[in-house]
């Protein structure tokens, strides 16, 4: 037979509390400069009571160097609003490097916080220093002119709750195993939210080192003993003492056993002037260690309910784990459920049955087992994890292929665990049976001219192998078109599909093969490839502007990349802009010339389209050149009258992945050519912009490709735009001869851009 014994301790509590002064200057900006320099030191002795000899371990002591510092002006910060307390930080850095900072700043009211450490702590040899400081800055003059020095000093000291814990000979006399356990029990920070930062800290037998902890207004501390060796019933336990510990505070305790046959308790509480002592009369209770209820925790039951679902021949995991540190003395478990008496599977519903019963009623095991249930053999008296295992239960239910039209409760299930000390706890799941709703949704931007990318569906219930998408031309016959291509939550992708372009389909859902498991219809159609007109430039037709000279006129022709019956042209070109209308008499080629138009040099039929930086001026002669270089230019859009975009762009509702275009460059002077493609959507915002501005010489023709990034895939293309420069400087070459139209023209040109056969691929 056990006997009980008592601890009488002597717990010495000494609480210090190390309070900075606050000066508050509620003018805050007093207007006028100043000069601030801070000085910082470590306390190294905590100057407050203390039980032990030594002081700190010095190596817990950090250097004056190794400090972070921040500073803080109170109000407003470059004219923007105040922050949420009002204080603004103005500087961060180690010691190491403030010590040498000298600032200028506003008179005002400033802060200095200066730490080393993690103020979260709990454990040993973990002190966090801090020092913070309030105090004014005042402006004005010293007596030789220069603005007044403010120097700070601040001590930064422990500030986290420093705990010494001495057990001395009378303690392990009396017990073979023992400890203290530190429990911060603050279920609320001043906020109201809930207080994340839970601490326990166990001083253990053997233990000399100190401990820290955060501040709490509810420290819990009790004493766990062990009275035989090796006998774990044999843990007794009590709860000391609750007390408040606020930051710098030094809290000691020193336990001794008095008399072991009584349960008196005595503790001194002293602080740095007053002692109090305070005996009181705690019992060594004989209950097993200080061990919280059994835990229960349900695994395939989120938010307490397993769902069925057709098709689901796994059971989802559903596991029931149980753990009783005091030891399990039963495990009931009692299933109701209505639906479960009309399927052929056989429980005793209604009542509980204690499975950790080595005399179970075999005839109830059987039906247990029969139905999907295992659990551990022997778990009487256990203290390690055990479980009851529904996974083979769920496994029959969901084979009956159940497709509700609304949810059905299909069971309710209680376990309750009672340990050997007579604690208990709870637990109710149930188990619901969903139907299997399903909404597809492609939106229009997801569609394209080859692919059609991620139809999403929505299904909250389900098994995502299960889903398949079927497609159909006619929306009448369907065939399977793809499976899932990842699952996140209640939302299946089906991936990218390929598609013809310029086609209709309709596209839905079918839950595992079964007709009446289908979801919403969705009709979409695919693209065009659509291509820019005139894509091999064979359209061109001749204008004539006439330009006056002194004492006649003379007419001169451009080129218009359509034709003079075309309502809709493509494209535009910027020869206006090197054609004046009036000009000196001589040298006409040098002063009124276009800077594009069409070439019988080309890659295939009979024109290219060709654009030519030109040198145009009233004083230009053969030899001479006064004027501008101005690259030509062809663009989708349209040109004013002064050869300048009046509009960009083109209707065009594809989206290509890619251009070609076959050239020939003629570069001046290592000139490169440029070109330039947007697409926009309906609203006018860029979906994608290709630029090129390195295009290189080519003496043949060479093909060229360039892809187009979309920086938004789900948009709708509405416009394109395509422009193609002669040259990105302008260089040229005086009195030189290019064939244009068919004929050689001259003038002052430089670099020559010919494009033929642009193809937007997909």
């Amino acid at each position: 037979m056990k006997t009980t014994r008592f601890l009488p301790i002597l717990l010495a509590f000494v609480l210090t509390s190390c309070l900075e002064g606050s000066l508050k200057d509620e003018s805050a900006d007093a207007g006028g400069e100043a000069l601030l320099k801070i000085g910082l030191s470590v306390d190294d002795s905590l100057q407050i009571v203390q039980t032990r000899a030594e002081s700190m371990d010095a190596s817990l002591v950090p250097s004056v160097d190794s400090l972070y510092v921040e500073l803080y002006k109170f109000g407003k910060k470059q004219g923007k609003p105040n922050s949420k307390d009002g204080w603004n930080r103005i500087y961060f850095g180690k010691y190491e490097e403030a010590k040498d900072l000298t600032w200028r700043v506003n008179a005002g009211q400033f802060r200095l916080l200066a730490f080393h450490g993690d103020s979260t702590a709990c454990g040993f040899d973990k002190p966090y220093f801090k020092a913070d400081r309030e105090f004014p800055v005042d402006g004005g003059l010293t007596a030789e002119g220069q603005p007044n020095l403010t120097y700070m000093e601040a001590e930064a000291k422990v500030s986290n709750v420093r705990i010494t814990v001495n057990f001395d000979e009378t303690v392990p006399g009396s017990y073979y195993d023992y400890f203290l356990r530190f429990t911060n029990l603050d279920q609320l920070k001043e906020n109201g939210e809930p207080n994340k930062y839970k601490q326990v800290l166990r001083y253990k037998k053997g233990e000399t080192r100190d401990a820290y902890m955060m501040p709490s207004e509810n420290l819990q501390i009790e004493f766990m003993a062990q009275h035989e060796y090796g006998d774990e019933d044999s843990w007794k336990y009590s709860v000391v003492e609750t007390i408040e510990a606020q930051a710098n505070d030094h809290i000691t305790i020193d336990v001794s056993v008095k008399d072991p046959r009584y349960g008196r308790l005595s503790f001194e509480i002293t602080t740095d002037k007053n002692l109090e002592k305070k005996e009181s009369e705690i019992e060594i209770l004989e209950i097993w260690a200080p061990q919280e209820a059994p835990q229960i925790v349900p695994a395939g039951f989120p938010n307490g309910e397993h769902a069925v679902v057709e098709g689901d021949v796994t059971g989802n995991g559903a596991t029931i784990s149980i753990v009783a540190r005091a030891g399990l003395q039963n495990l009931f478990m009692k299933v109701d459920s209505d639906f479960l008496k009309n399927t052929g599977i056989d429980l005793p519903l209604g009542s509980e049955v204690d499975l950790a019963d080595p005399s179970l009623d075999q005839t109830i095991k059987e039906k247990l087992v029969a139905a999907g249930f295992q659990w551990q053999d022997d778990i009487r008296g256990s203290r390690e994890l055990t479980y009851i295992k529904m996974t083979g239960f769920f496994t029959k239910v969901n084979s009956l292929n159940l497709s509700p039209s609304e949810k059905m409760n299909i069971a309710d299930f209680t376990i309750r665990a009672v340990d050997q000390v007579d604690k208990e706890t709870e637990l109710r799941l149930s188990s619901t049976a969903y139907p299997i709703i399903q909404t597809l949704s492609i939106p229009e931007g997801n569609v394209w001219a080859k692919q059609i990318v991620s139809p999403i569906l929505t299904a909250p219930k389900g098994v995502a192998r299960l889903f398949r998408l079927q497609m159909s031309t006619d929306g009448i016959t369907w065939t399977d078109f793809a499976s899932f291509a990842s699952a996140d939550a209640s939302a299946i992708d089906f991936g990218t599909l390929t598609v013809t372009p310029d086609t209709r389909y309709y596209f839905r859902t079918m839950y595992n093969g079964n007709e009446k498991l289908i979801s919403n219809v969705v009709e979409v159609m695919t693209e065009t490839e659509q291509q820019v007109g005139n894509a091999g430039f064979e359209y061109f037709h001749t204008k004539t502007i006439t330009v006056k000279r002194w004492f006649d006129s003379v007419e001169r022709d451009w080129y218009l990349p359509y034709l003079s019956t075309d309502t809709d042209p493509w494209w535009a070109v910027n020869s206006r802009k090197t054609m004046p209308t009036s000009t000196t008499p001589a040298h006409i080629d040098f002063k009124c010339l276009p800077c594009a138009g069409y070439s019988t040099d080309r890659y295939s039929g009979e024109k290219s389209a060709i654009v030519y930086t030109v040198n145009v001026n009233d004083a230009n002669t053969d030899g001479t050149t006064f004027g501008d270089k101005i690259p030509g230019e062809i663009w989708i859009g349209t040109a004013d009258d002064s050869g300048n975009h009046k509009s960009d762009g083109h209707k065009f509702t594809s989206r290509p992945s890619g251009i070609k275009f076959w050239y020939r460059y003629d570069s001046q002077n290592n000139e490169t050519f440029a070109v330039n493609i947007i697409l926009k959507d309906a609203a006018g915002n860029v979906i994608a912009r290709v630029e090129k501005t390195d295009g290189k010489a080519a003496g043949d023709w060479m093909q060229a490709y360039l892809p187009i990034v979309y920086s938004n895939n789900f948009a709708k293309a509405a416009s394109i735009y395509i422009s193609f420069k002669s040259s990105v400087s302008g260089d040229i070459s005086m009195n030189k001869s290019i064939e244009v139209a068919g004929k050689n023209q001259s003038g002052h040109i430089g670099s020559v851009l010919r494009i033929d056969d642009i193809e937007l691929v997909y």
